[in-house]
């Protein structure tokens, strides 16, 4: 029964290797650099014009003049230069993403133990 499971199991990776390299192919770096700069450029434009529009139709609606045409423009710098520092660290891209805050730690180990690379057993 094993022997089976173990045909089965390297079939499926044999399958699944080859739909990815026929459907899921890796982008060069090339690919990857014009994506990012890309969606840098998306990121700052459209901040930008949302920020800018949302403060004329309040200002428009308000009758307050350029006042929160200025101050939505610069929310808007912010948001854009925000977000493209997230891209370019690359974070919250990605499904499920809690935070900035949430990085690596370093993992606190008991004072007991024993590093398998020690020789001194």
């Amino acid at each position: 029964m094993p022997d089976k499971l173990d045909d089965l199991e390297k079939r499926l990776e044999a399958a699944q290797k080859e739909f990815d390299k026929d459907y899921n192919p890796k982008p060069s770096k090339t690919d990857q650099g014009l994506n990012m700069g890309a969606r840098a450029g998306i990121e700052l434009v459209g901040s930008l014009l949302g920020g800018g529009l949302i403060g004329y139709l309040l200002d428009k609606w308000l009758e307050t003049g350029p006042t929160l045409f200025i101050i939505f423009l610069i929310l808007g710098a912010i948001t854009a230069f925000y977000n493209i520092y997230k891209i370019t660290i690359n974070a919250g891209t990605s499904v499920g993403f809690k935070g900035l805050q949430e990085g690596s730690k370093p993992a606190k180990q008991s004072p007991d133990f024993k590093n398998q690379n020690d020789k001194n057993d």
